[in-house]
């Protein structure tokens, strides 16, 4: 078969024969051209589909457009118009299919007078119009010519909800600032990576050293000159419990202030962890509450004491009491119910003045014979109650009671007058007769009925017996 079509085409004139070989490369070529073509499309199509598909999982768009006063929209990829929410006819309807419409002011006029060569590229965050609204669009891309005409190829993102919370951000840093600024509050910051303690700057404004610590829980001692020397172990257990046990504190200790006073402030602050939960930073405030501290201190003061006299009222003398054997029950105490024998004669012979100037002075000098540590209460109109603490020896006890009855039969002045007065004197002690506060007050005042009913100026201590015993 070949030979025979070999044979009939070498038969033919040579022209010929040189034509059909010619047609046949030329066919060849063509061919070999169109295979290259295809593959060229294919490959472009498939880098576009990978584009688009990409385009599309991040929630992007593509559009080109043309250069010039309407920005002519010349393709658009499917993110697009997911992004825009808009279809094909209704940007042409509504938008006259210009990209630029879609944009608001100031940015379409920024397209519009910008110097438009193979050099422009752009990447900017622009307010897009949307199907639900205007949008923050992330949109970069640069400029193609084709054929003398530029045209401007752009992605678009949205980034409305990043642009959105760090909007929120800045404005409640500066809320943070304004109110910092606005009130006597420091900011702490503490890097424990860097070791750096950090204090805002309105710091130095209100007290004293720098406001930028390093070194700060270098080794085994804390490096905070600011703080009272009392409370540094305290400072130094906060933090401990704040980067160690990560949890939250706020607690009161004093700081030196400007003019090199201490003044008691509030420390509030908790630790920042990372994504695996481990405590990288310590944040918080530190609030000058002296004014505030000072007067909670003279309002417990006033509620405390006994207006007239300044001795702790009813109430806060069975706290104070009660107090001290909750806390000291390996101790005793000796417990004075003290009345001031025929206070009601005073009254009526000198006046209620002299009676309340005898009752101040009662007060001052059982204050004055007991040392600070001790109580001395008011409980009545004329009636007291004196708690010594840790008296051990039964002798010390006697000369207790004895320099106790001494100070309250000294005579009083008063408008030129010396009144005499004494006291009788129940004793009970703790916690011999009791270990509470009722039980030593009817200890102590079965043991003054006794001495009232003997004749009055004398102390007893409390026994089954009630022995008497008077000093003269």
């Amino acid at each position: 078969m070949t030979g025979i079509f070999t044979s009939g085409i070498s038969n033919l004139p040579k022209p010929m024969i040189v034509t059909i070989s010619l047609s046949v490369i030329a066919v060849l070529l063509l061919a070999l051209f169109v295979y290259k073509m295809w593959r060229n499309q294919e490959k472009s199509a498939e880098i576009a589909r990978e584009v688009q598909h990409i385009t599309n999982e991040i929630g992007a768009g593509i559009v080109d457009f043309l250069v010039g006063d309407d920005g002519y929209i010349i393709y658009a990829s499917k993110g697009f118009y997911s992004l825009t929410g808009y279809t094909r006819e209704e940007l042409r309807n509504d938008f006259g299919n210009s990209f630029y419409n879609l944009l608001e002011e100031p940015y379409a006029e920024k397209f519009r007078k910008a110097t438009i060569d193979l050099s422009f590229q752009l990447k900017d965050e622009m307010r897009v119009k949307t199907k639900w609204g205007t949008k923050w669009m992330l949109i970069s891309g640069n400029a193609v010519q084709k054929k003398k005409i530029f045209t401007i190829s752009v992605v678009l993102v949205d980034v409305t909800n990043e642009k959105l919370l760090n909007e929120q951000i800045a404005l409640q840093e500066e809320r943070y600032r304004l109110v910092t600024e606005l009130s006597n509050d420091v900011i702490l910051d503490y890097i424990i990576e860097d070791d750096v303690l950090c204090l805002s700057d309105n710091y130095n404004n209100f007290y004293a050293g720098n406001n930028v610590i390093t070194d700060f829980l270098k080794g085994d001692q804390i490096n905070a000159p600011f703080v009272c020397d009392d409370d540094l172990e305290k400072f130094s257990e906060l933090f401990r419990i704040l980067i160690t046990l990560g949890e939250n504190v706020d607690e009161q200790l004093r700081i030196t202030n400007i003019n090199g006073n201490y003044v008691w402030c509030r420390m509030i602050a908790m630790p920042v962890r990372d994504k695996t939960g481990a405590v990288r930073e310590v944040i918080g405030k530190i609030i000058n509450i002296d004014l505030h501290k000072k007067e909670l201190a003279r309002l417990e003061t006033k509620a405390m004491r006994d207006p007239l006299t300044g001795a702790l009222n009813k109430e806060y003398t069975k706290i104070f009491i009660e107090r001290y054997m909750d806390e000291n029950p390996d101790k005793n105490g000796m417990l004075f119910v003290v009345d001031i024998d025929k206070f009601k004669e005073i009254n009526d012979t000198y006046g209620h003045i002299a009676g309340d100037h005898i009752i101040v002075s009662v007060v001052k000098a059982i204050t004055a014979s007991f040392r600070s540590s001790d109580i001395v209460g008011r409980i009545g109109g004329d009636e007291f109650v004196v708690f010594a603490c840790n008296v051990q020896k039964k002798e010390d006890q006697i000369k207790q009671a004895q320099k106790l009855q001494g100070v309250l039969r000294q005579s009083v002045e008063f408008n030129g007058k010396m009144i005499k007065k004494s006291a009788s004197i129940g004793v009970s002690m703790f916690p011999y007769h009791g270990n509470t506060y009722e039980q030593l007050v009817d200890c102590a005042d079965k043991a003054l009925y006794a001495v009232k009913g003997g004749g009055r100026d004398a102390f007893i201590m409390y026994d089954e017996s009630f022995e008497r015993v008077k000093t003269k």
